[in-house]
């Protein structure tokens, strides 16, 4: 199949006529977390005919495969680097997905009492200017009062959700608030809070590494409470319920409730799951896979083979060809695809 990108102006011009024959190189980087989407794009300026990008000008990516209709819309980006060198002269630039004010970056000194989790991102959203994309069970996350001491609000609201094991991104003009992928039940098509799951053969694959470490290796989380009737730190424990003989990892600060620490001790032993091992794979290019989807390997060996999350996606496209890299990471017990269900939902990588 012949590789094939389109990339469009804020205006919706169509610029690739003039760049097609010069770009060099051009990368896809998808993340899950706060870290926006990035693209870089190389380009050859022999004759120094191409006409530089400025910062803050709006791109539109549209990058796959001719014979396969629709090509996907990769995303839209703002540039906001630009780099020239030689001998050869060459020129490339790169654009984040969102653009981020300075003011979210800014640490400020505040404090505020936000009932949930829900009324502290739709108070940063609304103080910056950003909509909001908010997971319906993040109204249900008790917060109250929050000191916040030279603090930027995107750290702020990124610690607090990391904490309860959420992700944090931008996307646009959109601050979008959500649990970890790992933690949501995939299905064959992404929908607003549910990621695709995609059946990834071994023949596919041209490389895989796959790591384990023992640092991860905590049967246990623990976390306390102060109750105010006793007067004493309480307890709670979580476990996974297969290393149960393993350490058990306290956490450092109390919650304020016993709720909270529950909250706090299942999302740290998630946490510690995914940290457990990683799935490195390279492929023939596929724009379908994105970071917080899930893939299902098949044709290797365990602990190879199964069910993973796409923590980063990267998509090359230069003189070889389109190629996709993928890191991946285990998913929570609940984050896992019925084995009844999978044959029925999961969509081929072919």
């Amino acid at each position: 199949m012949r590789p094939v990108f389109y990339l469009f102006d804020a205006n919706g011009s169509d610029l690739t006529g003039t760049l097609i024959d010069r770009t060099t190189r051009i990368t896809v980087t998808d993340a899950e977390g706060v870290s926006s989407d990035t693209l870089e794009v190389e380009l050859d300026d022999r004759g120094q005919f191409v006409q530089l990008p400025a910062i803050g000008d709006r791109l539109r990516l549209m990058m796959g495969y001719l014979e396969r209709t629709p090509i996907p819309v990769i995303g839209d980006f703002v540039v906001d680097e630009v780099r020239l060198s030689g001998p050869p002269l060459s020129i490339s630039f790169t654009a984040k997905g969102a653009d981020m004010t300075r003011s979210l970056k800014a640490p400020i000194i505040d404090d505020a009492d936000d009932d949930t989790l829900a009324d502290l991102a739709r108070r940063i959203a609304q103080r910056h200017g950003y909509e909001v994309q908010i997971h319906p069970d993040a109204e249900r996350i008790p917060l109250g009062h929050i000191d916040q001491q030279t603090e930027s609000d995107m750290a702020l609201l990124t610690r607090i959700g990391r904490d309860r094991d959420w992700v944090t991104r931008l996307d646009g003009n959109r601050l979008i608030l959500r649990p970890h992928a790992g933690n949501l039940p995939p299905a064959r098509e992404a929908s607003e809070w549910q990621p695709a799951i995609h059946r990834i053969d071994a023949r596919r694959i041209t490389r895989y590494d796959y790591t384990t470490n023992a640092r991860s290796r905590y049967g246990k989380v623990r976390s306390w409470y102060y109750d105010h009737d006793t007067g004493r730190r309480v307890p709670v424990e979580v476990d996974d319920g297969e290393q149960l003989d393993a350490p058990t990892l306290d956490l450092r600060h109390d919650a304020r409730d016993e709720q909270s620490a529950l909250d706090l001790a299942t999302a740290r032993l998630r946490q510690l799951r995914r940290a457990s091992g990683s799935l490195t794979l390279e492929m023939p290019g596929d724009t379908r896979l994105l970071a917080g989807h899930h893939v299902l390997v098949t044709g290797l060996s365990e602990p190879v083979a199964g069910q993973w999350v796409i923590e980063r996606a990267e998509h090359t496209l230069d003189a070889s060809g389109l190629k996709t890299r993928i890191e991946c990471v285990p998913p929570s017990a609940g984050g896992r695809a019925s084995t009844d269900l999978t044959d029925s939902i999961l969509e081929e990588i072919e």
